[in-house]
This record gives C-alpha cells, sequence and structure tokens, in this order.
C-alpha cells in the first residue's frame, strides 16, 4: 500500500490520540505557574504534520494484518510525539526560531518573555528552556502510550526496545551531527553513519518495524523492513539537506540560511569542499550573518562542485 493512501480515518483517529495526551498532560500539570500556554503553544505546532512515521507505521502494519486496532493507532501516535520532541530539542541545538514556516516555541515564548520585560539573553534562554522541557515532556508522554498498548508483555518489551534503541541512535547521531560543525569537515561515511543515527532509525526504521512487529509479521520480515527503513531514512535526510540549502521556504517551511549559517556539514559540503573554488568562498560557510546574498554565493559553488 502506498504511504498516502493511507485511511484519512486512521490518521485523524491518530490525531485524537496525540490530542488526548495533550489533555492528559495538561490534566496533571496544568495552571502550573504559567506552564499552561507554553504546553498550549507546544499542542498548536504539533497540528498540520504530515504524520510521516505513523503512516509508516500504519503501512507496514497493512501489510501483514486486515485489520487496524486502537493499539496499533496508539503506537503510531507515540512515534509522532517522539518526533515532535526532537524537533523541540533539534531547535535548541540549531539555534532555528522557525518552525514550519512560523516561530518556533523558542521564538514564541521568547517573545512572551520580553513582552513580560526580560532582556533579550533572559528572554532567549526562557525560550530555550520551554523548548527543552516540553520536548522532555512529550519524550514522557510517547513512553506512556507504549507502556499502556494493549498488547503481549513480550511484544510490549520488544517495542520498547525498538523504541529505546531509536531514542538513543537519535541521541548520538545529533550529538555526532554537532560535532561534525565542531571539527568542520568529514568525509562521506561520517557524514551517511550521522545521518543513519540522527535521522534513518527513529523515523523510518522503527516504524516500520514496530508496525510490521503489531501486523503479526515473522521476526525476519520484522528486520528486513527495519534495514530498508534505514536505507530509506538516509536517503529522505540527503534530500531534505539540498532543500535545506536550495529548497523553496514557503513549500518546506524549512529556513535555507539556517544550514549555511550553522557550519552544518552535509554530503552537499563535504563534495564542494573538494572543488578549486570552495576556498574563495569557505569564510562565508558557518557566518552566523550570513545573509541571502552570501548564501547565492555558497550555492553557486555547491553546483559548481556538482554536488547536487
Amino acid at each position: 500500500m502506498n504511504v498516502r493512501t493511507l485511511s484519512p480515518d486512521l490518521l485523524a483517529d491518530v490525531e485524537a490520540v496525540i490530542d488526548d495526551c495533550f489533555q492528559e498532560v495538561s490534566d496533571r500539570i496544568g495552571g502550573v505557574e504559567g506552564f499552561d500556554a507554553v504546553w498550549d503553544h507546544v499542542h498548536r505546532g504539533a497540528e498540520g504534520g504530515k504524520l510521516l512515521r505513523p503512516r509508516l507505521l500504519l503501512t507496514a502494519h497493512r501489510a501483514f494484518a486486515d485489520e487496524v486496532s486502537g493499539t496499533v493507532v496508539q503506537a503510531a501516535a507515540a512515534l509522532e510525539l517522539l518526533h515532535l520532541a526532537f524537533l523541540l530539542h533539534d531547535d535548541v541545538i540549531d539555534r532555528d526560531l522557525v518552525r514550519r514556516g512560523g516561530p518556533n516555541l523558542v521564538a514564541l515564548r521568547r517573545d512572551a518573555a520580553r513582552a513580560a520585560g526580560a532582556d533579550e539573553a533572559t528572554a532567549l534562554r526562557y525560550g530555550e528552556s520551554c523548548a527543552i522541557l516540553a520536548g522532555d515532556l512529550l519524550l514522557s508522554a510517547a513512553h506512556r502510550l507504549i507502556a499502556d498498548l494493549d498488547e503481549p508483555a513480550a511484544h510490549r518489551g520488544v517495542i520498547r526496545r525498538i523504541l529505546g534503541d531509536a531514542i538513543d541512535a537519535a541521541v548520538v547521531g545529533e550529538h555526532a551531527d554537532v560535532l561534525l560543525g565542531v571539527r568542520g569537515e568529514a568525509d562521506e561515511e561520517a557524514i551517511l553513519r550521522t545521518m543513519e543515527f540522527k535521522t534513518a532509525r527513529y523515523s523510518f526504521s522503527a516504524p516500520l518495524r514496530i508496525g510490521a512487529l503489531l501486523g503479526g509479521a515473522a521476526p525476519s520480515a520484522v528486520e528486513a523492513l527495519g534495514f530498508i527503513g534505514t536505507t530509506i531514512g538516509i536517503a529522505f535526510q540527503a534530500r531534505d539537506d539540498v532543500l535545506g540549502v536550495f529548497g523553496d521556504p514557503q513549500q518546506t517551511g524549512k529556513s535555507v540560511l539556517s544550514d549555511l549559517r550553522e557550519g552544518k556539514v552535509t554530503l552537499l559540503i563535504a563534495n564542494a569542499r573538494t572543488h578549486p573554488e570552495w576556498e574563495a568562498v569557505a569564510d562565508l560557510f558557518g557566518d552566523a550573518a550570513l545573509d541571502e546574498d552570501g548564501a547565492a554565493v555558497l550555492r553557486a559553488a555547491i553546483e559548481r562542485a556538482g554536488g547536487l
């Protein structure tokens, strides 16, 4: 089944579980010193997503089972909450203020703090703190959903391990991504390994494995789908890196300056650095004050190097 042909009702069910999770958190901790406003911003920011990971899980499940139970929908929602948590943390790490074409949680809470009289540094620190803490809550919510799955204990244990392994991989992959920026250089193998750990395992491999497992697939099929998911995920991240430099922000909701300002070492950059002309533009890469004119110079150099 094509990922795009899933029933809208199933995706609506996933969104309903996510909404319930947000409400349950509000019921538990709402009203505590202004956190309601933070959580409301997170909830609204979660709306309108592509639901890629739930789609993959549901598609893998449909390949092995005819009926989709509430348990499957719940697991799909857990992976979306995990993704939302990583997005919040990623914005802090990347010092981004934009998500899906609008201000992200960091920017929204920074602005709220500024309006309350905080200076710029304090306001930004507050916004970043909100993103970290809200991301932690989403991670907790994802684990709660998995722990409450109406599945045999052995199945729940395997799913918990898949989820835990995906989180472990994403953490070390994110660190590797940041470290590439610190070192300023990397070979293709290191970049591909970072892409696998940071994105492919949690976004593609884990959803396909969990969906197949819940559908009753044989262990060999579950692992085969995990391998396929990892491969697809690396290709997805490579494309995403291209869009982060050459994309249309109106369509992608992604800045085309952020990666260049950050000095993010991708396959594009690794290839461009092997070209003789790169030295002439190298000082622009990683410049926090890079403007669109400077970015255009870098894009031209990348294209001349044949990186695309």
